[in-house]
């Protein structure tokens, strides 16, 4: 017999904070020759980082990206409500997942940022 509150827990559907940022690779950064910059979906899972939005940043720093603006600010959504659900169910596996929606320097018109 379960109690009620591992009952309550086992129904409740996962959970994702997913926001998208604005960014552009820095000059030492192996996408800065053809990538003009990216909107990138975050999807983080609640509990792996205390300000996910930070996490975020940090790791697209570690990717040699500056983020230079927020284009949708974090929400906490379920999977049916996701842009894309084969990365909302990774990132329930892999704590974190970072989508680059990049577009060509030379396609990127009024977008380019370097």
């Amino acid at each position: 017999m379960q109690s009620p509150g591992i009952a309550a827990i086992s129904s409740d559907s996962p959970r994702l904070w997913v926001f998208t940022l604005e960014a552009r690779p820095l000059h030492d950064s192996p996408d800065f020759a053809e990538a003009g910059g990216a909107f990138i979906t975050c999807y983080l899972r609640p509990g792996f980082a205390p300000d996910p939005m930070r996490r975020a940043v940090e790791f697209v720093r570690e990717q040699k990206w500056e983020v230079i603006a927020v284009e949708d600010e974090p929400l906490q959504i379920e999977r049916h409500d996701a842009p894309e659900a084969e990365h909302f169910d990774q990132a329930l596996v892999e704590d974190e997942v970072y989508v680059f929606h990049q577009w060509p320097v030379d396609d990127a018109d009024d977008q380019t940022r370097h």
